[in-house]
């Protein structure tokens, strides 16, 4: 299992990354396996056997960074490009480059998570230290706050178990929140929001229509470059021999 996690408070600043409680108490919260991306006053860690090729990290000067997570086919010239315009607000660039990834942007004390247009690559968020923590999965927020099961999702899940809209925000756990797809969490000294990045079209003037041709080839070509940035990934092969099982039964 691997994750992203962070988060922001109101009360951090320099040399406070990670800590609970009073500051004489001298107590911090740190990921365990984790890789730091970046540091105070609003830290984001790596955790799990994330390899290297998936882990990138740009950056126009110390408190302007964006890190993409995962398989992404951009340039390093791109994202560079892409955290410029991200810092003026722009958002759904970031999510149209081949591949599979998250994305996260520090411009200040502005941190943006952008969720994908799916949901595949879900983001969840909870009230934490006087300010809001965030992550790629759920259960490690959960074990944060001590979170307890949340009956009224269970119960949404049993009985429209194929309509996902009953369980709109919620998750299996009590107080932590997941951000629907299509929209970004964005952090400001704790405060959160959350905006959606992509166009809604209004159900009372219709939009434009796009020849099916040309449609059909847009799909094609996007899948087409998704599954060439999978297969053109660097190969990781383990550095020890698996273990011999020893002999098969039957064989």
């Amino acid at each position: 299992m691997r994750w992203l996690v962070g988060w922001s408070s109101i009360a951090a600043n320099f040399g406070t990354a990670g800590a609970v409680g009073a500051a004489d108490e001298g107590r911090t919260v740190h990921p365990v396996g984790s890789q730091l991306l970046w540091g105070d006053p609003d830290p984001l860690w790596a955790v799990g056997d994330w390899r290297p090729d998936e882990i990138r990290v740009v950056a126009a000067d110390e408190f302007t960074k964006m890190a993409v997570l995962g398989c992404c086919a951009a340039s390093d010239a791109e994202l560079r490009t892409g955290l410029l315009s991200a810092r003026g607000g722009a958002l759904r660039h970031l999510t149209a480059w081949p591949g599979s990834y998250t994305v996260v942007v520090r411009s200040g004390r502005r941190i943006t998570v952008i969720g994908d247009l799916a949901g595949a690559r879900p983001v969840f968020h909870t009230p934490w230290a006087n300010g809001t923590a965030f992550a790629t999965a759920a259960l490690p927020l959960a074990d944060l706050i001590e979170a307890q099961l949340d009956i009224g999702y269970l119960a949404a899940l049993l009985a429209c178990p194929e309509t996902p809209e009953a369980l709109r925000d919620a998750t299996p756990y009590d107080g932590v929140k997941r951000i629907p797809p299509g929209h970004a969490l964005i952090l400001r000294e704790g405060s959160r929001e959350i905006t959606g990045y992509e166009p809604v079209a209004s159900l009372a003037v219709a939009g434009p229509q796009m020849a099916a041709d040309r449609a059909v080839d847009g799909v094609r070509d996007a899948l087409v470059d998704a599954v060439r940035a999978r297969l053109t990934a660097p190969r990781h092969a383990p550095e020890t021999a698996p273990p011999d099982p020893g002999p098969v039964p039957g064989m």
